[in-house]
């Protein structure tokens, strides 16, 4: 079977009992660097494949426990598991999917992944495609587009991404569907939308490419999230959460696209609300420079009132006095 799911739009298939013709499978369609297979004596290995020259529909199923360390697929793989479990770990994040959960493999790490007794559908788009499509969608990826987590945002953009794929499998199944290049390029546009919405990913709008670094939506919502909680009591755990990243994915993400952390920009944005409130309190009124900065996690005036100098060119109390 061809490692390159778009080179025939036939229905491609094998199913076999042999773990060596299986594994060989395995190897280069998935690109392994090494598999780790437990033996059982009920194992079945299917794989069928059907799609176009954009997108391909598949199945996989694997009777057995294997393990597996790969390196990066050249096209964009979404899964979603029907039965069994799967657990991949690329270094920054570890998914553990089951039953009804979907899983978009990430496009440049090596996967460290476990596969028990799995059921896997799968849709698979080319990477280059995907690309050139995203400028219809007001959308660029100025450095390559790459997934940047592998879990859908949202339980309803999975719930959405669900049903988009199946619509795309019935598709596949039609002849006369497949037969039209206009339903063809309809079908790829929407699981282009369904993709890109509904995943982590470094595609940015049009319009924000001048408006300062390229940053991938999970560095931006975390970016949103500090900026509208500064004044609570958040940390690095309540951050990744919102960023829906693990707390050492977070760190990694603020240091590759930011080179900073996430407690030094959560500082900043409190500096930014204390100064803005020195900026609308009135001293008459009973405001201080001193109950202002303990309202936004600044314990000690003194060095309050020097990071302030350093930031904005004046001191706490000027501003406060302005």
């Amino acid at each position: 079977m061809s490692p390159n799911p778009f080179a025939d739009p036939r229905v491609r298939s094998i199913e076999t009992t042999d773990r060596a013709v299986a594994h060989e499978i395995l190897h280069r369609v998935y690109r392994l660097q090494s598999l780790d297979a437990a033996v059982s004596d009920d194992f079945r290995f299917r794989r069928s494949v059907t799609g176009e020259s954009r997108f391909a529909v598949g199945h996989l199923e694997y009777g057995g426990v294997v393990r597996t360390l790969s390196d990066p697929l050249p096209y964009f793989s979404i899964a979603t598991v029907v039965a069994g479990r799967v657990t991949v770990s690329d270094g920054v994040e570890e998914v553990r999917g089951t039953t009804g959960q979907t899983v978009a493999f990430s496009s440049s790490r090596v996967k460290d992944t476990r596969w028990e007794h799995l059921e896997l559908s799968q849709i698979m788009l080319d990477r280059e495609a995907v690309e050139k499509e995203l400028a219809v969608l007001g959308l660029t990826a100025p450095r390559g587009l790459h997934l940047t987590s592998m879990n859908p945002v949202s339980p309803a953009h999975q719930k959405h991404w669900r049903s988009v794929s199946g619509h795309l499998r019935q598709l596949v199944g039609n002849d006369a569907a497949m037969a039209s290049q206009l339903v063809r390029s309809a079908a790829f546009h929407t699981v282009v939308a369904a993709f890109v919405e509904g995943f982590s990913t470094t595609a940015v709008g049009l319009d924000e490419r001048s408006e300062g670094p390229l940053l991938p939506s999970t560095v931006r919502r975390a970016m949103t999230f500090m900026a509208e909680h500064a004044h609570d009591d958040i940390g690095v755990a309540e951050i990744a959460e919102a960023a829906r990243l693990t707390p050492r994915g977070l760190q990694l993400a603020f240091r590759k696209h930011l080179d900073s952390t996430p407690m030094a920009e959560l500082r900043k944005a409190r500096l930014r609300g204390a100064h803005d409130e020195l900026l609308a309190s009135d001293p008459t009124l009973g405001h201080t420079v001193a109950s202002i900065a303990a309202n936004w996690g600044f314990a000690h005036a003194g060095r309050f009132s020097a990071i302030h100098l350093e930031a904005y060119g004046r001191s706490p109390r000027e501003t406060l006095e302005s």
